[in-house]
């Protein structure tokens, strides 16, 4: 028999890691697939794309987040006991009602596509994306509940592969979709004399990149359905149980089991859609509707963009250590728990602060290196919203850990609270002031600041935990303040005579060497913190290096 080792341990549980967190590498695709589409549609395309994205999103993470975590659930329950017959049992039923709503969403999203996209998300061309995007509404659905089976019977890959198979060719499909379609609007355009036909249709042909990608992706699922029919097979013949659950008991079950993931994949996910609504009313309101699709495609395309990828990076080295702190205060280890807690809410700080800093100040250069059109615009967003890079990860690691210690009534009071208050932040903002778009921004960070909030009462009461305030954000906030200054003065000078790429590149460069020498000097973080980190083995072989400690 093959010895485990400690190594052979360390490495499945890396492994088990990356796949749990698998959703925030399958965003990130998603968000570098704005960068080339917005270039090909253009601003009012990608504000026409985008409110028919957000209503996939928001159908698919009820069903893939919600509907999926309550299968696994339920099918995992039964597996540890043998109850395999009840396992199919449950999922047969719960394929059957899905596979119903799914129907249900997609038919009603085809036929009333022009209501929605009038009614509302107020933008009228927007409405062959959403009928574009109507058949992945179904199609999400399925592959939901069909991941949540593998997960339940205790495979993670089917789910890994078919979320990356799924971005993958989402990325490639709407790009090759966007540009026939949008080629094909531009002689619509010259023939009917209106300009917006053109990123009307390339919107259209970057939704169908989605439902086609959702195809591929359940047919993936399939397949591997397939491979494992004969293993299933045998697991049910392997079955001695005699009692047989009703399907009331199932549903009930499974109603009670998925309701606080869906409330939750609401509360964090239906922000975009909501916002798009107010921002459009407001903007018609205020008799500037011309501007309304393009300033969000703006927003959405370019500034969304470049602070999420941003800020998920940083969510995913908040990500990495979770895990590990949850199985240590279930084992009641508190004190080496509230110790690797410390160090990751460090570690998550000494990253996300000089990144907002840096994004702030380098926005310029930033945007315009990955960007054409209305940049101005995007750098003053940029600029706005950067704080986002710190909220939304230390958000992700709060969250995150309350919800996998089943402290279900912080993520989901916390979220209600945020997102009304957001709300209101946001309404009274567009409503008056001339703020615009920067409210949309305003209001979201709102949103996660108030997150944040929820999160940090939650963690402090569940984990007993305070942190060093001074060393821990403070000092990196100071760090990061000087680097940025130095950067900001070398970009103003440089970017006129060099480029805005090269500026960037050097600049980067050196706010790093800035930052992580006065890191050092000022103590910021200690020889033995770096040891327990995430990846600071990595920073400190390098401080090594370059004689900093």
């Amino acid at each position: 028999m093959r010895k485990v080792t400690k190594a052979n341990r360390g490495s499945r549980g890396k492994r088990r890691e990356w796949m749990m967190n698998v959703g925030l590498i399958a965003y990130l695709i998603g968000l570098v697939l704005r960068i080339p589409l917005s270039h090909m549609i253009g601003d009012k395309g990608m504000g026409f794309y985008a409110g028919a994205l957000e209503l996939y999103i928001l159908v698919s993470v009820v069903f893939s987040y919600g509907v999926s975590r309550a299968m696994a659930a339920l099918v995992k329950y039964r597996v540890r006991r043998e109850m395999f017959k009840s396992a199919k049992r449950v999922y047969r039923n719960v394929m059957i009602f899905t596979m119903a709503a799914g129907a249900l969403l997609t038919v009603g999203t085809g036929i009333f596509s022009g209501f929605i996209s009038q009614t509302v998300l107020l933008e009228e061309r927007g409405s062959m994306a959403v009928l574009a995007i109507a058949p992945a509404m179904f199609l999400s659905a399925v592959t939901g509940v069909m991941r949540g089976y593998f997960q339940g019977m205790g495979s993670m890959l089917p789910t890994v592969h078919s979320r990356l198979l799924e971005k993958v060719m989402q990325f490639g499909g709407s790009l090759l979709f966007g540009a026939a379609l949008y080629a094909y609007g531009e002689k619509v355009a010259a023939l009917k004399k209106t300009s917006e036909f053109a990123p009307a249709y390339g919107a259209m042909g970057a939704a169908l990149g989605v439902s086609a990608a959702c195809v591929f992706c359940l047919l993936h699922l399939v397949f591997l359905r397939m491979v494992y029919a004969k293993t299933f097979k045998q697991q049910l013949l392997r079955d001695n149980t005699k009692y047989a659950e009703s399907n009331a008991q199932i549903f009930l079950t499974f109603f009670q089991t998925s309701l606080p993931y869906i409330l939750c994949a609401l509360l964090y996910n239906m922000n975009y859609v909501v916002d798009q609504r107010i921002f459009n009313y407001a903007m018609n309101v205020k008799e500037k509707g011309n501007l309304r699709a393009a300033h969000w495609g703006i927003y959405y395309g370019k500034y969304s963009t470049v602070i999420g990828i941003a800020a998920v990076a940083c969510a995913y080295v908040a990500a990495v250590g979770v895990p590990r702190i949850v199985q240590l205060q279930e084992k009641q280890e508190s004190r080496e728990a509230q110790f690797r807690f410390g160090n990751l809410m460090h570690y998550v700080a000494i990253f996300t602060i000089p990144c907002a800093v840096w994004m702030a100040v380098l926005a310029e250069p930033l945007v315009g290196v990955l960007f054409t059109g209305d940049t101005e615009t995007a750098v003053s967003l940029v600029r706005s919203g950067s704080v986002l890079t710190v909220l939304f990860p230390f958000a992700y690691l709060f969250m995150g850990i309350l919800q996998r210690t089943r402290n279900q009534r912080y993520v989901i009071f916390g979220g209600l609270g945020a997102f009304l208050l957001h709300l209101l932040v946001l309404f009274v903002l567009v409503s008056a002031t001339d703020m615009g778009i920067h409210a949309v921004v305003w209001g979201m960070a709102v949103f996660w600041l108030a997150v944040c909030a929820a999160g940090y009462f939650g963690i402090m009461r569940y984990l007993s935990y305070t942190p060093d305030w001074i060393r821990f954000f403070v000092i990196p906030a100071a760090c990061a303040g000087v680097s940025g200054v130095v950067a900001l003065l070398l970009c103003k000078l440089l970017m006129g005579l060099i480029g805005k790429a090269v500026t960037l590149v050097i600049c980067v460069v050196l706010c790093i060497v800035i930052y992580n020498v006065l890191l050092v000097l000022l103590k910021g973080v200690r020889e033995d913190e770096l040891r327990e980190m995430p990846a600071g083995g990595i920073l400190l072989r390098l401080w090594e290096r370059v004689h900093l400690i």
